[in-house]
């Protein structure tokens, strides 16, 4: 374990979430099996993250009851299908009031805040209030300093990347920096920063030793933001039907 992810570990549980660390992917996936219940409901909130490490198909097949409205079936052309797009919502809607809550986060701070960026909002939902329990899975790369790191990198550097990708009409998208756009496809509609846990809600980080989901600090080495972008496009549902 560095010396960040120890540092970041015990500023969590000083903010009073549960804070756990896990060596690899597949020593996550089974503290996650551990945490819940095999007859719990589960809702899912959009994470690469749990796509990488396989938690999905594994609560799938130990038989619980997984409530997941980000699958190709649901998402790919919903935007331009209103029944299907009513389908999505509903099945979103199902996602809070289950026994457990999981996801990812766009980012965690050395100084023990949570941070994420969404545009509709029903992943912070979830996290806020969605669910007794809460699990949030995270890599070691979305670890940043501090609350205004992680709004500048979400900002300046992934939000662009992934609209870029989209082809989104957003200034970003085309390699402006962000200036706080109008557009309908801008997804930075809501910043949701959780500085201590919130009194009703049992909110637990599984930090993963791995380059997981979608962030990276710009001064990186090439190479490693290579593979994080790679591993990103390969379990996302927009770039699977190129």
């Amino acid at each position: 374990m560095t010396q960040q992810i120890e540092r970041t570990l015990k500023a969590l549980k000083a903010n009073r979430f549960g804070a756990q660390f896990a060596p690899s992917a597949a020593a996550a996936r089974a503290l996650i099996l551990d945490m819940i219940p095999q007859n719990a409901s589960v809702g899912i909130g959009d994470s690469v993250t749990l796509r990488q490490i396989g938690m999905l198909e594994a609560l799938i097949k130990r038989g619980n009851n997984v409530i997941n409205p980000f699958t190709l079936e649901l998402t790919i052309g919903m935007s331009e299908d209103p029944a299907k797009h009513r389908l999505f919502k509903e099945t979103t809607r199902k996602t809070f009031g289950t026994d457990v809550f999981l996801t990812g986060s766009n980012a965690v701070t050395e100084d023990g805040k949570i941070v994420n960026i969404d545009r509709a909002g029903n992943r912070v939902a979830g996290i806020i209030y969605g669910a007794d329990v809460v699990i949030l899975v995270i890599g070691r790369n979305k670890i940043v300093k501090d609350a205004d790191e992680a709004v500048k990198r979400i900002k300046g550097v992934i939000a662009p990347a992934h609209a870029g990708w989209k082809k989104s009409r957003t200034p970003c998208a085309a390699g402006s920096e962000c200036t706080d756009c109008a557009s309908v496809d801008r997804m930075c509609n809501i910043t949701v920063i959780l500085e201590k846990r919130p009194i009703n809600t049992d909110v637990n980080v599984i930090l993963i030793d791995e380059d997981l989901g979608l962030g990276w600090d710009p001064d990186w080495d090439e190479k490693r933001v290579r593979a994080i972008e790679s591993n990103y496009r390969k379990n996302t549902w927009s770039f699977k039907k190129e």
